[in-house]
């Protein structure tokens, strides 16, 4: 396993295990939690391979996801460094801070995390945290020894990230980046920036929730161009790896044979700065690709968002563009019909007011292409 510095943590896993996606079954009181025999199986696995680093939040499965790791993660405390996270929901004034880290604490079955991060921060929650003392928070949470490191984790565009890297001095950050997103989101420049301030980075979604892991063939061909025998994800997993502000990089392992697949990809990933010219051509060749499989133009800034009637527009795109770009027909349209029955944040709420088209930033017509995918998701 490589290892990249982590300071105050010392020598991190360039893997890291993301617990979000651990299977899940219904308990006797009627909620959905982790198989708690697939969270210890993996994570002793993982522990037994040098993999040290694991995420979890507050807001998976409602503290279940932190409770299923703190019962599988106890016998290795000492070799493990865990890192879970607050969503603002949560908070509605200062003393709930507090309240909410040591009832993950608690759950986590430890007196302290390595790794506390603001889960989602950005531009529309940035302001009211500052408000409620978030910076005298974090300064206290570390000065008492509940956290080793502060973070945050955003999906913002970059303006929120860099307003929310600028505001604290943070230990780390956790972002989105993988080789479609090298200029959505955080971006590029949003590593840049931390790498040139000291704030470590962990990747998420490096694979794009296991999206990249399989490719159309047009794409499958640039690959094959390079002349080296490689699977999806080690091409993915790779690209990501190269930049040196990356420390950790989170995959939602679920099951054993993923595990092991990425043990042996990792195992064999060259120091940060190793990719040639020609790789980083191919990789460009491959975004462009998929550039041109997409329904819609849409970057997932969310400068559209939010919308008066609460449509989830920047998700409804996504999952658009995960059929013509990965061939993710049935799965993308479970995730609509749960935006749309579930969440109540459909197409249907759509009004036509078009407020979300002056503030997108890429030209998109968006209520064109909202009818547009409704009418595919409900034919």
């Amino acid at each position: 396993m490589q290892y990249r510095t982590f300071d105050p943590l010392g020598e991190v896993s360039l893997l890291g295990m993301g617990i979000m996606r651990i299977p899940t079954e219904v308990n006797a009181e009627g909620s959905e939690v982790p198989i708690q025999s697939v969270t210890d199986e993996l994570v002793k696995t993982c522990i037994e391979n040098g993999i040290n680093y694991f995420d979890t939040a507050r807001a998976y499965g409602n503290g279940a996801n932190e409770r299923s790791l703190g019962k599988a993660i106890a016998p290795y405390r000492k070799q493990a460094k865990i890192a879970t996270k607050l969503a603002m929901g949560y908070v509605h004034e200062y003393a709930d801070y507090m309240r909410e880290l040591d009832a993950s604490l608690e759950r986590l079955q430890t007196d302290y995390v390595d790794v506390y991060l603001m889960h989602n921060f950005g531009l529309k929650r940035l302001d009211t945290m500052l408000e409620l003392g978030i910076t005298r928070f974090l300064d206290e949470a570390l000065a008492c020894g509940k956290i080793r490191m502060a973070g945050f984790s955003c999906h913002n565009g970059y303006e929120g990230y860099k307003k929310t890297l600028d505001c604290y001095d943070w230990g780390m950050v956790q972002v989105q980046y993988n080789v479609l997103d090298k200029f959505n989101q955080a971006t590029i420049q949003g590593l840049d920036d931390a790498y040139k301030k000291g704030t470590h980075v962990v990747i998420m979604e490096g694979l794009r929730g296991g999206d990249l892991a399989r490719v159309p063939k047009a794409v499958e061909d640039i690959y094959a161009e390079s002349g080296e025998v490689r699977t999806p994800p080690d091409w993915g997993f790779r690209f990501v790896a190269d930049h040196p502000a990356v420390k950790c990089i989170l995959s939602g392992m679920t099951n054993m044979d993923q595990l092991k697949e990425n043990l042996a990809i990792f195992d064999a990933l060259p120091p940060a700065g190793s990719m040639t010219e020609k790789e980083s051509a191919m990789y460009d060749a491959v975004r462009d690709t998929y550039a041109k499989l997409t329904n819609v133009g849409c970057t997932g800034c969310n400068y559209c968002q939010p919308c008066p009637q609460d449509v989830y527009i920047p998700q409804i795109f996504n999952q658009y563009n995960r059929v013509s770009m990965f061939d993710m027909e049935e799965a993308a349209r479970h995730h609509y019909m749960n935006i749309l029955n579930k969440q109540q944040r459909g197409v249907d709420k759509c009004i036509g007011c078009g407020l979300c088209e002056t503030k997108c930033p890429q030209g998109v017509p968006i209520m064109a292409k909202l009818r547009e995918a409704h009418e595919f998701f409900t034919k």
